[in-house]
């Protein structure tokens, strides 16, 4: 019997939506508990993670941070485990759903686990599947499960806000970098084996994870950034204040936009008042030359911007003065730099990539001085120099404090 063309497709497609009907493996949303932070330390010889975990009926509601209706909008899981794997394994012990990190913003790591090495931590994250290497870090001198309890105003995800943070940080100010998973990967295996993660603490003595906080409009405690923490071979070492970080960013020549204050004299008298320069623009040149055994390393910065704000008498349309100006945020970045300098040099911590630009210009030195490069980084002879250019001083060329007085 020979069926027509058409009845033949018609039969075709009937077989294959039969092989087609249904999932091979399919999870239910009510299956499934939904990690948007995590935090890791150690406690007591054992690894400790924390889960914030997404409540959906509140985080569907119209007011931040939920309500006394739909409860709180994240919920906090801890478990231990001699192993990472083994701790995420306990998880089946106590929770009723399984849980799903495909959407984890964030990883905080506690001081403890950072000082015992994260190279099982990164083994255990990029052997997962579901896990992201892009991932957000940040180390913590505070408990990670009290920071990953607490709420946030104007974010019902709390990891998600966290991700806004320092992403509008690395944008605007430029003090802290936003470092992911494969990010801290790729450091750690570098020619220099350091790396930098952003610090992320609590400050104030709210009740963490309450959501009575979020019933006043001044928050006892909040999430905020801190410092940057110092890696060398995978272990914590050491840390930076903010403005050594910005110092490290000029050098690393990550610095998109910054805010400085500096002093400037502007009257005859020389009274020194405060301005702010906004930085829009900044490039780092980086030269390296070995010089009688000693390695020279010359960075030339540019860097453009705006005067913001100043109480300072100053007249902008006076060339002169504009020089004076330049001079002066010029210094005030120089120190900035050296004092960036001075830090990671003291501790034998090459996050600023010399260690790259050396193996790359002198492969054959490099085989025989590789394994004591911390001792060698401490001996460089480090010479930066700046270019400040004001390309524009606002809508006023001398202060309102001026005109008044006139």
């Amino acid at each position: 019997m020979i069926f027509p063309l058409n009845r033949l497709k018609m039969i075709f497609a009937f077989v294959i939506c039969l092989f087609l009907s249904g999932c091979w493996s399919h999870k239910e949303l009510t299956d499934l508990a939904i990690v948007s932070a995590t935090g890791v330390d150690r406690k007591n010889n054992q690894w400790e993670l924390t889960y914030q975990l997404v409540t959906p009926a509140a985080s569907a509601s119209g007011t931040s941070g939920g309500n006394a209706n739909s409860g709180p909008p994240i919920s906090v899981l801890s478990i231990q485990g001699d192993t990472l794997r083994k701790a995420l394994a306990n998880n089946e012990l106590e929770n009723t759903r399984q849980l799903h990190i495909g959407n984890n913003r964030v990883f905080v790591i506690g001081d403890e686990a950072a000082k015992y090495g994260l190279y099982s931590l990164i083994d255990t994250y990029l052997r997962n599947p579901q896990a992201r290497e892009t991932v957000n870090l940040f180390i913590t001198k505070d408990n990670p499960r009290i920071v990953v309890s607490q709420l946030m105003y104007l974010e019902k995800n709390t990891g998600e806000g966290i991700h806004k943070l320092i992403d509008r940080e690395t944008k605007n100010d430029s003090i802290l970098p936003k470092v992911n998973m494969y990010n801290l990967a790729s450091q750690t295996a570098g020619a220099s084996k350091c790396a930098v993660i952003p610090e992320l603490l609590v400050s104030g003595k709210g009740e963490p994870g309450s959501t009575k906080t979020l019933e006043n409009t001044i928050t006892a405690s909040k999430v905020k950034l801190g410092g940057l923490a110092i890696l060398k071979k995978g272990k914590l070492v050491g840390w930076v204040n903010q403005n050594e970080a910005l110092g490290i960013a000029f050098i690393r020549n990550q610095v998109n936009k910054a805010v400085i204050s500096f002093e400037f004299s502007g009257d005859k008298e020389g009274h020194k008042s405060k301005s702010t320069f906004e930085i829009s623009d900044s490039s780092t040149r980086l030269k390296m030359i070995r010089k009688e055994g000693q390695v020279i390393v010359t960075a030339n910065l540019k860097v453009k911007g705006t005067i913001t704000d100043t109480n300072s008498p100053f007249d902008a349309i006076d060339p002169g003065v504009v020089r004076e100006l330049e001079r002066a945020i010029g210094d005030k970045l120089l120190r900035i730099v050296q004092e960036g300098w001075h830090a990671v040099n003291r501790m034998q911590a090459d996050v600023v990539g010399f260690a790259d630009i050396y193996h790359r210009k002198y492969p054959r030195r490099w085989q025989a001085i590789k394994e004591d490069w911390a001792v060698e980084f401490a001996k460089i002879q480090f010479e930066p120099t700046i270019k400040v250019t004001i390309e524009r001083v606002g809508l006023m060329n001398q202060s309102y404090q001026k005109l008044v007085e006139e």
